[in-house]
């Protein structure tokens, strides 16, 4: 063994030994070090157990053959890829458990097995508020909305980066240097313009919700149009030129042969507009005014009652029935969504 596992595991047994006999300090009357140690003991277990294993492991991890090595190594990586999992995924399963709960259970127990089920939550969650909106009518309003901006998002945001990363003219660069710098602009600071300008259209609580469809026809989202012109640039140029030989206008070659190849990166800008789209809060709360056309995040809050209190397994059932279409559409489209994603990282 050598000196450093000595050392390290020396110190996992003064931790452990700090764990067990660190005793518990009340700190009214506990001073320096002491309410330390007292404050910490369960700290001080799970590090040295940690070091500890980690020693183990190392001694036993030399002294093996290849096999077993090999063995070793992959199964402490699924343990570990595991245990994140499971703690990644962990609030989403609360959220789920927690609507077949009421308020005291709630507040009570981290536990994801009701002690009592009930389907109370749901029930409520089927209720109207405001008397003509209710769950469902909420969640149709959203869509109304979302898959015309995802549609026109992917569309113009293709066609801008096609110009920018295919064609060569007069202000390109000063105009691409525009663009990025729109990146850094925060939303916040367009609220006030944006929602007077709308509101002299009259686009305000339109039943079309057009202050929330109609700027993404001329591609708003710069990040879209910067990752597929990133994307785009792996394709080679000679595709364009064997194209055009086979007579092939601007647009054709744009439809016929690079749509196909920036499809995954197409998938990729959609389901993030959907996905940033059906979350959106601030911009129904400026431009969506009567009730009947509240989208699902304005329905959310309309269900929170500050009068007689939450009803939280009433909020949780809300919201995980609002965000079930956002999963079940990305669970769907994951393969095409990572291929985008990491494709325009590679250059080819």
């Amino acid at each position: 063994m050598s000196i450093a596992m000595i050392i390290f595991l020396v110190l996992s047994i003064v931790l452990l030994g700090l764990g067990f006999y660190g005793g518990t300090v009340d700190m009214t009357t506990a001073t320096g070090i002491s309410a330390s140690i007292g404050q910490i003991r369960n700290f001080y277990l799970m590090l040295g157990a940690l070091i500890l294993f980690i020693v183990i492991y190392r001694f036993i991890f030399n002294r093996s053959n290849l096999k077993v090595q090999h063995m070793m190594s992959t199964t402490i990586r699924y343990v570990i890829l595991i245990a994140v999992g499971a703690f990644m995924v962990y609030p989403l399963l609360w959220m789920v458990s927690a609507t077949f709960k009421d308020n005291n259970e709630i507040f009570s127990t981290l536990s994801l097995i009701p002690a009592r089920p009930t389907l109370d939550g749901y029930r409520a969650a089927m209720n109207d508020y405001g008397g003509d909106i209710n769950i469902w009518r909420a969640m149709g309003n959203t869509y109304k909305y979302v898959i015309p901006k995802m549609l026109f998002t992917v569309i113009s945001s293709t066609v801008t980066a096609y110009g920018f990363g295919r064609f060569k003219f007069r202000g390109r660069n000063a105009l691409f240097a525009l663009l990025m710098a729109t990146l850094f602009l925060p939303q916040v600071v367009l609220n006030i313009p944006q929602f007077l300008m709308y509101r002299n259209f009259g686009w305000v609580d339109s039943p079309y919700y057009l202050a929330l469809i109609v700027p993404t026809l001329f591609a708003q989202e710069t990040y879209f149009v910067y990752m597929l012109i990133q994307f785009m640039r792996n394709i080679p140029r000679e595709l364009d030129e064997a194209a055009k030989i086979d007579g092939c206008n601007i647009m054709q070659t744009l439809v016929l042969v690079l749509v196909p190849m920036l499809w995954p990166a197409m998938v990729s800008a959609g389901l993030f507009q959907f996905m940033w789209s059906s979350n959106d809060f601030m911009g129904p709360l400026l431009y969506v005014n009567s009730p009947a056309r509240y989208p699902a995040t304005l329905f959310v809050r309309m269900s929170m009652d500050a009068d007689s209190g939450f009803a939280w397994n009433r909020v949780m059932a809300v919201s995980l029935i609002s965000i079930i279409p956002s999963l079940v559409v990305f669970f769907l489209a994951q393969n095409q969504f990572m291929d985008g994603v990491t494709a325009g990282a590679v250059k080819g």
